[in-house]
């Protein structure tokens, strides 16, 4: 569903993989990420036209996962921002992480699989380290490093229009994926947020929302980590520790979506299961 945050800044909520955003402006149209799937790229190529976006300026890609920048081939050529640290795993994309997500789409739709494996990967050629400012003409944009959700997330910040689209870094009551995470820096993130002059918040995937969801996910950032430093401090293996530390009773789990969280939620204790080891190396013996 496509819907109007600003003048002229918009979110679309209906693609795979999840929201993609719209600023126009007087040198053009930045799209903040872009749909995953080349179909649905194509589409919301379509939509800019219906809405009069004009001239692709550029993109800018919350991070490297393949739901926020598999689509960038379908704007080219135009500029893409991003952070430096997505550069070498975006090297890995091509043939292995596109034959992953062809694979899933073999069986029901063989010429989408073909198409996804053949995709030319698009990857950032401005690189952002901690804040760039876009001044463009009767638009100002700052794209700011969150580190967390991965080393190379960004938000992309409207500061006169009170509009932040987070990325990743802000989920909606849902469990977050941490597989690539470091916890200790998202929280930084989170608070970094909450200092922000903010109204509407985007999040990766899901529903606009505001500042009263950044509490919950503080919370559950911080009780994994405390959970996962008991269990590792007790002695329990990584393994042993992602069975003991529960954490799905903290948002709900649809039935449909059980299997997927389920799984986003082992990686995530062992992702800060890694974490914790670093911080507490245990004595050889």
């Amino acid at each position: 569903m496509l819907k109007e945050l600003a003048h002229g800044v918009f979110v679309e909520t209906e693609y795979e993989g999840g929201n993609v955003g719209l600023i126009l402006s007087e040198r053009g149209a930045l799209l903040v990420d872009t749909p995953m799937l080349p179909p649905e790229a194509r589409q919301w190529q379509w939509r800019l036209t219906q809405l009069d976006a004009g001239e692709v300026f550029g993109i800018v890609n919350t991070d490297y996962h393949p739901e926020h920048m598999l689509g960038n081939a379908t704007f080219m050529p135009t500029r893409i921002w991003g952070h430096e640290q997505s550069l070498r795993p975006l090297s890995r994309y091509k043939p292995t992480v596109l034959e992953q997500i062809a694979s899933g789409y073999r069986d029901k739709d063989p010429q989408l699989a073909q198409e996804i494996a053949e995709l030319e990967v698009y990857g950032p050629e401005l690189c952002v380290e901690d804040q760039v400012t876009l001044y463009l003409g009767d638009r100002t944009v700052e794209i700011l490093h969150l580190d967390g959700h991965t080393a190379s997330s960004l938000g992309i910040y409207l500061r006169a229009e009170r509009v932040l689209f987070a990325g990743d870094t802000i989920v909606c009551n849902e469990h977050p994926m941490m597989a690539h995470a470091n916890s200790l820096a998202w929280l930084a993130s989170l608070a970094r947020i909450r200092a922000l002059e903010i109204d509407l918040l985007v999040p990766g995937n899901g529903d606009v929302c505001g500042k009263e969801v950044i509490h919950p996910l503080e919370n559950y950032i911080r009780e994994m980590r405390e959970r996962v430093t008991e269990q590792y401090q007790k002695g329990a293996s990584r393994r042993e520790t992602v069975d003991k530390v529960g954490m799905l009773e903290n948002f709900p789990v649809p039935d449909s979506q059980a299997t997927r969280i389920k799984r986003r939620r082992r990686e995530s204790v062992e992702r800060v299961y890694a974490e914790i080891r670093t911080q507490y190396p245990r004595a050889r013996r």
